[in-house]
């Protein structure tokens, strides 16, 4: 079961004195469940709109709110961390975006995902296609990754095409991606008696053209051939399985670069 905190007025500004409301989830418990539940996922929204109407007076936020965008997210899933953590469940950002333009839209997506990597919290872009969805500020503009042509915007493809471990020998600990340099590093305690291989997505579309160098370490120092099996055979997937027992538990980063 997925479940949500009530969007409104959570997620409404109530004028310039009170802009954009994060209220605790009400559960105590998952519903239907018990803290902890395996059978249960928190996920939310955020939309740096709920800061008040004259931030998407355009149907979008504008670069000129970039640092309260900023705030604003953080501030969002921080809380909203929090309360997965009470509840024991794993958070998704179900919805986010829903803008226009690219150098608006592209801050938008990089703050959210930026906040999001912070807290290793998963996340889905609204909206994919345009469906005549008037529920957004953008109205009936192109807020998906199509024209109205059905021409692909490219630049919002990039901004969402970040590089992430889609799978991980272990678990998590950190990740951070910029956009801007292509740089990637994460870390994660590994779990050497688990036989499957830790899968690092990097887009050679959109990011690395020219390839990737990807290094992999333990307290700085890059493990050997002997201690760790690569396949490299993908362009935009990196497989990587750390064979050495001895260093179970202990925590892996990886770095990719252009």
């Amino acid at each position: 079961m997925w479940f949500e905190p009530v969007q409104v007025p959570d997620t409404v500004g109530l004028g310039p004195r009170l802009p954009g409301q994060i209220f605790d989830v009400g559960f105590a418990t998952p519903p239907g469940g018990e803290v902890g539940s395996p059978y249960h996922v928190l996920n939310d929204h955020t939309y740096c709109c709920t800061l008040g109407l004259q931030v998407c007076a355009t149907g979008e936020p504008t670069t000129a709110y970039a640092s309260q965008c900023e705030s604003w997210h953080n501030k969002r899933l921080h809380h909203r961390n929090q309360d997965a953590e009470r509840l024991g469940l794993p958070l998704f950002i179900s919805e986010f975006g829903a803008c226009l333009t690219e150098d608006n839209c592209t801050q938008e997506i990089n703050q959210v995902t930026n906040a999001a990597d912070y807290y290793s919290v998963g996340w889905a872009y609204w909206e994919f296609k345009t469906y005549k969805d008037l529920t957004t500020s953008a109205g009936t503009g192109e807020e998906g990754f199509y024209n109205h042509d059905g021409s692909l915007q490219a630049w919002k493809a990039k901004a969402l095409a970040r590089t992430y471990l889609m799978k991980t020998q272990g678990a998590n600990d950190s990740f951070h991606f910029d956009m801007k340099t292509s740089e990637f590093s994460a870390t994660f305690k590994v779990d050497t008696s688990i036989e499957a291989a830790t899968e690092l997505y990097a887009s050679t579309e959109f990011y690395y053209p020219n390839g990737k160098q990807v290094s992999i370490s333990v307290d700085g120092v890059q493990l050997a051939d002997s201690q760790v099996e690569v396949d490299s055979s993908s362009a935009n997937i990196y497989k990587f399985r750390v064979t050495d027992a001895a260093l179970n538990g202990q925590t892996v980063t990886v770095r990719c670069t252009q």
